[in-house]
Order: C-alpha cells, then structure tokens, then sequence
C-alpha cells in the first residue's frame, strides 16, 4: 500500500485552458442512445476550466517519498484557520485499536459534502476484456460503502448524517499512441462523462475515472506521474480534486489507476482478491476524502509538524505519517467482507472503522 499522503502546498491559481490529445475520447452513458457522444477539445468546444485544486496519494515509492518530503503533493492548501478543530470528548477505554495519531483535523471553513452520488467512468474496459476484469467490483463496493456506518465516520465533519449512493456509470473509449495519458485528456473526459449524463455541477456528484492496467498518468508538464513502469517518476496511486468548467461549472473527480501494482497495492490477505481490495481501498479513501475535503479547504491536520497537510484518509495510510505499523483493514459493509484501510475520527482521537 501506499506512504501516508499529506495536504496540499502549492497553488494553482491561474485559469487553465483544456487541450485534450488529437484523437478525441468517445463516451458512451449509461441508459443513453447508442449514438455516442464524441468529445471535442476546449479550443474547438470554447470552454475552459480554472480553480483546479487536488489532492494526491503517494505511491509507496521513492518518488512517493520525494513528494512527501517536498509538500508537493497538490493544490491549493489553505494557509489560515478559520475555525478550531470540532473536538468530541472521548473516554480512553474507548478508544479503538491501533490508537492514536499524532493530530485532529481542522476545520478551514471550505464546503463539506452532504448527499453524494458516485459516478463510474471505465476509460477502455475492452482493453481487458471488462470492468470486472480491469478493477474488480467499484461499483457494488461503492454501494455497499454507502449503506454501511463506515462512511458515516464523516458525519462528524459534515455536521450531519449524509447520503451517498450510486449513480449511472459511463463507458469512454480514448484512442492512444503510448501507455500515458495526460491530465488534459483525463479532465476532458471528466467534462464529457459529467455533460453526457446532465447532472455535471455542484458537490452532488463525483466522477470516478478508472484507468484500466497498464495505462500511466501524469500531470501535464511535470515528472510526476503514476507510472508503475517507470520507477523515477512512478509518485502517486490516485488523486481527488475538484475544478470548475467554464460551460457546465463545479465538477468533483477521482483518478483511479489500476491498484493492482507494487506500491499501490494492498497487502494481503485479501478476502477479494488483491486486485479487488486494492482498487475499492483506494477508491473508498478518495472518495471519503471528497466528502470532508472536496475543494482541498476544509477538514486538514494543522496542529502538528509530522502530520500537517494531511486528510481523514492520510492519517491512517498503511506506513503513512510515522506510523508503520497501521495496516489495512477487513471490514464488514452493507454484509459483505472488504480489506480496506480506517479513517480518521476526532472524537477517537485515533482511525477507526466507525
């Protein structure tokens, strides 16, 4: 599994103009015509997007490790608290194994997500013969994770008790001359998967973009990539973020490579097999993350060195923040097993799986 991810310290303040790859992806939407949906580049379309601001995993990885040394891990960090940290009182006794972090999270004063519905973009599934072949089961995990109590650890940031679900899910099929695929590329094909199912804007709405095995991503312009198969630049498993188009407004999204590699995978044992536990483990601390940090300004550790800048999910990454001896965990969701890592909770004080 991943190193501990922390918060974001660099700033992306400037608009950014979309400019996907010559060959343009094809979308097709669940419960739509058969007619697919072509994309067009942000030139030839006329939209734009700005305030793009994320937040990255780190892989388990040299480069990783760069990234958490350097705080280079994002946008877009908040510099001034706004508000304390809520701290819920909590009894020793109660406290529940492994223990404690060496920091809460803070309340920056950024939005929160209160009702939430989860959005599949498989990105070529064919190139493995389908999305059970490609990441195992995200969909099922997604809906099994909202109608567990393990997401409501988040209603303690939120301030009430959400509801999140599972929407339509979109096929898109990218024409590609290498392994890589741009940020560029990934952001058009959010804008498309988000404009095709007509429900694009707003913190309703998260659209998870799944890579299928084998594909690379990095952020334009920058060796900073996921990239299994060049270890120096090889730096994160998967990201959430969120930023604003120009014609359909406010999106939220998740990258999600394949977590079926070494330093994103997780350790076993695997009650559904590594590939399987490994993508929903990730999946599901992207997504959490999302709830209680969506624009990266809201709920972040601040009140100590080893741990700053980290999110709900950072905290209790296997090897993350100091603390290897944290693993991941098999948990019980809706009545199904998962191996899946814990979340931060302040009224714990500690991760926990409630």
């Amino acid at each position: 599994m991943s190193s501990s991810k922390q918060s974001l310290t660099q700033s992306l303040g400037a608009v950014c103009v979309v400019m996907l790859c010559m060959v343009a992806p094809v979308v097709h939407a669940q419960d739509t015509a058969d007619a697919p949906i072509k994309a067009s580049s942000a030139a030839s379309a006329g939209y734009t997007y700005s305030n793009l601001r994320y937040h990255v995993l780190p892989a388990n990885t040299a480069a990783g490790q760069s990234l958490v040394a350097t705080r280079k891990l994002g946008s877009a960090t908040p510099t001034t608290k706004v508000r304390t940290q809520l701290q819920a009182s909590a009894t020793l006794s109660t406290v529940p194994a492994p223990g404690f972090y060496p920091s809460d999270l803070s309340y920056f004063g950024g939005p929160v997500v209160t009702n939430l519905l989860s959005h599949a973009v498989y990105l070529n599934s064919s190139s493995c013969t389908g999305v059970s072949a490609c990441w195992g089961n995200p969909e099922q995990f997604l809906r099994d994770l909202g109608n567990s109590t393990y997401i409501h650890i988040t209603d303690q940031y939120t301030g009430t008790s959400g509801t999140y679900g599972v929407g339509k899910h979109v096929f898109t099929t990218l024409t590609m001359f290498t392994n890589v695929v741009d940020e560029s590329d990934l952001f058009g094909i959010v804008h498309d998967a988000a404009a095709s199912l007509g429900t694009p804007s707003g913190y309703n709405h998260e659209f998870h973009v799944f890579l299928p095995p084998g594909v690379d991503t990095c952020f334009d312009l920058t060796g900073i990539c996921y990239s299994p198969d060049n270890p120096p630049t090889f730096a994160f498993c998967a990201y959430h973020g969120s930023l604003t188009f120009s014609d359909i407004g406010h999106v939220l999204f998740s990258i999600e490579p394949s977590q079926n590699v070494p330093g994103c995978q997780s350790a076993p044992p695997d009650p559904n097999g590594i590939k399987t536990d490994s993508q929903n483990s990730v999946l599901s601390h992207e997504l959490i993350e999302t709830i209680t940090d969506p624009d990266i300004d809201a709920w972040i550790a601040d009140s100590s060195l080893i741990a700053a800048g980290a999110e709900i999910g950072d905290l209790c990454e296997p090897t993350g923040n100091g603390n290897a001896q944290f693993l991941d965990s098999i948990v019980f969701l809706n009545g199904h097993k998962y191996k899946i890592q814990l979340e931060y909770s302040n009224a714990f004080h500690a991760c926990s799986a409630r």
